[in-house]
């Protein structure tokens, strides 16, 4: 009687336990947080919904999912979350295209689970005739960087020939799932004599596999193809037998783990560790700055913009007695147009000795960067991270670049100091020219024990002015002239760069105008720059400088920029000789190739653009771009087989992109490939349904077949 009860007890405690340990890993959220649960429940990784779980509030909960999204986007740096764009598109399409003829939503299948997982396959084989039910095999590429399986194949199938695509297990299902057995087909049946390496296989298979399962593998060989009876077995591609059964069931939980290994989860607990300060670091984010931006031409004529940016505050970390930070400065310039002309990223970790974390206490923070440009009128946006302790700001500017040869000044830089023997002459560093490095005064404040150094260029200065021009510079406090100084400029050795020393200490504190004015030999005003100062008793902190250097001179990365900034700008001319003038010069860079390779296409150069790419691709270069570039060149060459392979591994890289779609259908097309034109341009017509053009070539290839 106990033996019974105690059996009774058991058997009811088992749903009761069910119950609360389904509660305990599953606790009631709000709405919105359930249906973001569904959304990422095929690439969270344990540690984070673990962590998501433990979260006691919305606002953690609103920080946690802006952190998911943040540790998986390719591109910090930018407003767009390439990753998370490309998993609702996913799930979007799984929806709206797995899901039919079934009961469920297309995420919940087994095909749509893959999808958003692992994202498109590379290759897709379908099978549908009497002897098998409804089958797919998906073909990936994975990468092995990552603990990935080099290649590997998925196979789906309809269970009975009816229903939703279910995932193959070679060891749960085994072949004879796949056939449709019929009472003729209930017994193997080999109409013909079986080959030596055939029979090999059969004594292989029958020690191991039920009789039903030896038939079936027979039949999808024989009357339907080797590959089909291989990944019956296998999910490596080139490997069948049944010692690939068990390797194949261990694939399968690998690959749901794949979506893990792209991101480090331990910030999950770092997270959780740290949530009752994460609010703050997250919710303080701005904080003020100070900035100059200054244009300062180099001896070869380049003009390089100069910034100086100081935030008003200036956070570092401790841990494990080191003190560190990590900036991350963003520069963008557009034209009138709205158009991006140049856009680049700085990060500078900072690791700090305590000596030195006692010296910035005192000192104010200056980052300072420059790049070249070429002539324009142009917007900078500068934003500036501090990627340990979360804070930001940022500033914009309107500047100008002369365009050809104009006599023109430019704007003034107000100095506390300068270097004139600096260490970095033979590179290219943020307010430097040639020998002489400047530190240049961002809010224009000085002390009246100060010396002001005064620094400006006159571009395309005549013979003439050079021989018998002058300089005047006047301090105004008000309306009230205070000084002036005048010099003739064949007294400065550096030709149109001026630097001026001037003390201050007759000056009392206040705030002053300097107005610099360049006059010719008759006293008449060419030209004028002016600024404003001040002079203060209150002491000032000192300046802990951080400034980028930038390549030597001689260095192809100049016109690699400047190249890229004509393009941008629609100067093609321009861009075609500063992009090949790189290209020459370092032959084996990716982004040199792709840039120059760009230009050549404008230009219609297609056989140029080849003889640069494949050499590239031959030596192991990879990305979407340049099997881009290769396909549309070969396209227009009319060799269709070669583009098919590039615009092929470019769809590998980024997916499904409509316009290498509809070209790989014109390729196949022209190749009479009707079948598979039509495969690539339904693919098209998918993901934008909008293309009535697409529709109408669809619709005509649909008579032809038929």
């Amino acid at each position: 009687m106990k033996q019974k009860i105690s059996i009774c007890l058991f058997s009811m405690i088992i749903p009761i336990l069910s119950v609360i340990l389904y509660a305990m890993e599953n606790p009631e959220l709000p709405k919105k947080y359930e249906i973001w649960r569904e959304e990422v429940a095929y690439i969270i990784a344990p540690k984070e919904k673990e962590v998501f779980l433990k979260l006691e509030n919305d606002r953690e909960r609103d920080l946690f999912i802006e952190e998911f999204w943040r540790q998986r986007d390719p591109t910090p740096g930018t407003t767009r979350n390439e990753f998370k764009d490309e998993h609702y598109r996913r799930i979007e399409y799984a929806n709206r295209v797995f899901g039919r003829g079934t009961p469920i939503k297309g995420w919940r299948t087994d095909r749509g689970r893959f999808y958003i997982m692992l994202g498109r396959p590379s290759h897709v084989e379908k099978y549908s005739t009497s002897d098998a039910h409804p089958i797919e095999i998906w073909y990936y590429r994975g990468n092995p960087k990552l603990g990935q399986a080099p290649s590997y194949r998925l196979l789906f199938f309809q269970r009975y020939g009816t229903g939703e695509f279910k995932l193959y297990s070679p060891a749960a299902d085994g072949p004879k799932s796949l056939v449709a057995f019929t009472e003729r087909k209930n017994e193997f049946y080999n109409p013909r004599r079986t080959t030596p390496a055939e029979e090999e296989m059969l004594n292989k298979l029958s020690p191991v596999m039920e009789k039903r399962d030896v038939d079936a593998y027979m039949i999808l060989h024989f009357n339907i193809g080797l590959d089909l009876a291989e990944a019956a077995l296998s999910n490596f591609p080139g490997r069948s037998g049944p010692e690939q059964i068990l390797p194949s069931a261990i694939l399968i939980r690998e690959v749901e783990t794949y979506p893990h290994k792209k991101v480090d989860d331990d910030y999950a607990y770092e997270f959780l560790e740290h949530k009752a300060v994460v609010e703050v670091s997250y919710s303080v984010h701005y904080i003020g700055n100070h900035s100059r931006v200054s244009i300062i031409q180099d001896p070869s004529g380049l003009f390089f913009l100069n910034y100086t940016i100081v935030p008003e505050t200036f956070s570092i970390e401790l841990y494990e007695d080191k003190y560190f930070t990590n900036i991350k400065a963003s520069t963008r310039l557009t034209d009138l147009e709205g158009r991006t002309i140049f856009q680049g990223e700085r990060n500078v970790p900072l690791d700090l000795r305590k000596d030195e974390l006692k010296i910035l206490e005192k000192s104010s923070f200056h980052f300072c960067d420059s790049f070249p440009v070429i002539p324009g009128n142009y917007t900078l946006n500068v934003l500036m991270q501090n990627m340990v302790t979360k804070e930001f700001t940022s500033f914009e500017k309107n500047i100008s670049i002369p365009e050809g040869k104009i006599l023109q000044m430019s704007p003034l830089i107000l100095a506390r100091k300068i270097n004139r023997d600096s260490p970095y002459s033979q590179s290219s560093r943020a307010f430097q020219v040639g020998n002489l490095q400047i530190y240049p005064s961002v809010n224009n404040s000085f002390l009246q024990k100060d010396d002001l150094f005064l620094f400006f260029q006159i571009y395309s200065l005549t013979r003439q002015l050079k021989d018998e021009g002058k300089l005047e510079i006047a301090f105004y406090s008000g309306a009230q002239l205070v000084q002036t100084i005048r010099r003739k400029i064949n007294e400065y050795a550096n030709g149109g760069d001026f630097l001026e020393e001037i003390s201050l200490d007759k000056f009392p504190p206040g705030t002053y105008t300097l107005v610099v004015s360049l006059l010719d030999y008759d006293e008449r005003t060419l030209l004028s720059e002016r600024d404003t100062f001040s002079i203060t008793t209150k002491p000032f902190p000192g300046t802990w400088m951080v400034a980028q250097t930038n390549p030597s001179p001689d260095n192809p990365y100049y016109s690699y920029v400047l190249g890229s900034q004509f393009l941008n700008k629609g100067n093609v001319q321009m861009a075609h000789q500063e992009l090949a003038k790189a290209f020459e010069r370092k032959p084996d860079s990716l982004d040199y190739g792709l840039s120059y390779a760009r230009v050549l296409l404008i230009l219609k150069e297609f056989q140029k653009v080849r003889e640069i790419l494949i050499p590239l691709e031959k030596a192991g270069k990879e990305s979407f771009r340049l099997y881009t570039y290769l396909g549309k060149a070969s396209q227009e060459l009319n060799e269709y087989k070669d583009a098919i392979i590039s615009y092929q591994k470019a769809l590998s890289h980024r997916g499904d992109v409509v316009e290498i779609l509809n070209s790989l259908g014109e390729c196949y097309n022209k190749l009479g490939d009707n079948e598979q034109a039509l495969r690539a341009w339904q693919k098209s017509l998918e993901i934008d349904p909008k293309q009535e053009n697409i529709r109408r070539i669809i619709e005509q290839i649909k008579k032809k077949l038929t």
